[in-house]
């Protein structure tokens, strides 16, 4: 099976100085986009009829605030 390679650019500008908390919950919206990506890239990949697609794991989140 053959492999593919996608790339996702994201681009993330920040102004001022954010706060620690700020900066954590600026990780967090990046990772949920990323996330959200990946899963229409499946989608359209499967919708072209590569259905054997094996998920990508969920990303470990063990970093984020509780």
């Amino acid at each position: 099976m053959p492999t593919i390679t996608c790339h996702f650019p994201i681009t993330v500008r920040v102004t001022g100085s954010p706060s620690p908390a700020a900066l954590q919950r600026l990780g967090e919206v990046v990772e949920e986009a990323l996330i959200a990506r990946l899963r229409f890239a499946r989608a359209r990949i499967a919708a072209a009829g590569y259905t054997e697609i094996i998920p990508a794991e969920e990303p470990d989140r063990s970093w984020a605030a509780p």
